[in-house]
């Protein structure tokens, strides 16, 4: 007895079924979703700027490395040692990158000239 009672609870009379994204959407949910609406074309206004910018690491050379100080880099040594993080400073030859490691940092001095492949992110 108890299952028919709750099946025809869930049942209904099919009225509030309908077609798109606002199916099975109380009329909170799309209040809510309205006030959400016409908050963003308030801050935005009514046009959205179609063009999105995707940054992407791009090789560079030596000399332009002091360019990118605070910028997030990607090195790998002659010897294979890889190093991913940001960029801290540039001394003479030694760059200064710091990596995040576990739950914390680690800071890096590293030689330009026993750099094999160096990269950026733009």
């Amino acid at each position: 007895m108890l299952l028919l009672i709750v099946v025809a609870a869930y049942a209904g009379n099919g009225s509030e079924i309908s077609q798109g994204p606002e199916a099975g959407l109380s009329e909170a949910e799309l209040q809510r979703k309205a006030t959400r609406e016409a908050i963003r074309r308030a801050v935005r206004g009514n046009e959205v700027d179609p063009t999105i910018y995707e940054k992407r690491y791009e090789s560079i050379s030596h000399e332009e490395i002091e360019q990118y100080v605070g910028s997030w880099i990607k090195l790998e040594t002659y010897f294979g040692r890889k190093v991913e993080g940001v960029l801290r400073k540039v001394q003479g030859n030694m760059l200064y990158v710091d990596e995040h490691v576990g739950q914390g940092s680690a800071s890096y001095p590293i030689n330009k000239t026993k750099l094999s492949k160096l990269k950026v992110l733009r």
